[in-house]
Formats: structure tokens, C-alpha cells, sequence
């Protein structure tokens, strides 16, 4: 199996730019499977990070089960122990971890716009995505680095097909059956 693993601070754009990424694969007829460990944290009270990692291990060892041989993940990560956890969990013989960077200021606003007035805790997760947005350029481990300053998920989605397309394992997840 080959996992993508999609970080960058709330606001980033993860879930917009791999949810494209995603339908454009299955359009493709590229199998694939989606999972965002930032939703597997969400329920009160919250789960450990033991627990949402042996989650993410179960969902990645049932989509091998099912014959996915791709794996897209999204997750914030904060820190090399945490990247290196992630990537454990989820058993993948072949990996590709990518950045989304924005600025600081950017990611707060998009925070902002995007929760409604009343979600509890939006101004706290404006102002970490705003936090994580500098302190995330440092983080080791890191493959690619793409900007999502002014542009579209589609075109950040294209242009993360096109990494996968020039990995080494490409022909493992599909690529070789398909047109460019």
C-alpha cells in the first residue's frame, strides 16, 4: 500500500485539496481511500492519540484488506514523533508526506470564515491554525511542499496527482494503466 499523508495547519486547505485529489483518482479509475485523522479525533469526551492511531491503523489494514493500494490521509501534524506515528499506523510499504503551506494571517481568516460564529472553540482554532502556520514550516520529514496562497484545491490537487505520478512507486497504485 502507498499512503499520502496530506498535513498543514487548520485552514491549509487538507480536506478540500484531498477530497478533489480523491474524485479525480476514482474518475480516473484509480482506486483510493480517504481518511482524515482529524475527524477520527472528533467526539467529547476526545480520544487519546494512541487510540486515533490504532483507529487510523484498523481503517488503512481494512482498505488493504479490500485491495486499495492508496491511501489518502490527512492529519495535522505538529511534530516529527507524531508524523513518524502516523506513518507506523499505517502500515504502508510506500509513503509521500506533503505540506500545504499558507500564511499565518490566511489560514486564521479561513478558520474564521469556515466555522460558524457559534462553534465552540473557533477563535482558539483560528488562532493555533495561525500558530501552526509558522511553526509547521520547520517540521522534518516532509516530502513536498506546496502553497495554497491563491489558488483553487483543484489546482493544488492536480498538481499533488502529478508528484504521485512521478513517484517511484507509481505502477504500485495504479498510474501505469492510466493516461496522463
Amino acid at each position: 500500500m502507498f499512503a499520502l499523508l496530506l498535513t498543514g495547519p487548520p485552514g491549509a486547505g487538507k480536506t478540500s485539496v484531498l477530497t478533489e485529489l480523491h474524485d479525480g483518482l476514482g474518475d480516473a479509475g484509480i482506486a483510493n481511500a480517504l481518511i482524515e485523522l482529524d475527524e477520527l479525533e472528533r467526539c467529547y469526551p476526545p480520544l487519546d492519540t494512541r487510540r486515533v492511531l490504532r483507529h487510523a491503523a484498523m481503517l488503512a489494514g481494512s482498505y488493504r484488506e479490500a485491495g486499495h493500494t492508496l491511501l489518502l490521509v490527512t492529519a495535522t501534524v505538529e511534530d516529527d514523533a507524531y508524523g513518524r506515528a502516523v506513518s507506523a499506523a499505517l502500515g504502508a510499504d510506500h509513503h509521500l508526506t506533503v505540506r500545504l503551506d499558507a500564511e499565518p494571517e490566511t489560514v486564521r481568516r479561513r478558520v474564521l470564515d469556515r466555522e460558524p460564529e457559534t462553534c465552540s472553540g473557533r477563535a482558539e482554532l483560528a488562532d493555533a491554525a495561525f500558530r501552526l502556520a509558522t511553526t509547521m514550516r520547520g517540521l522534518p520529514g516532509v516530502d513536498l511542499v506546496l502553497s495554497t496562497e491563491g489558488t483553487d484545491p483543484a489546482n493544488v490537487a492536480a498538481r499533488l496527482e502529478a508528484a504521485l505520478r512521478e513517484h517511484p512507486a507509481a505502477p504500485l497504485i495504479g498510474f501505469d494503466q492510466i493516461a496522463g
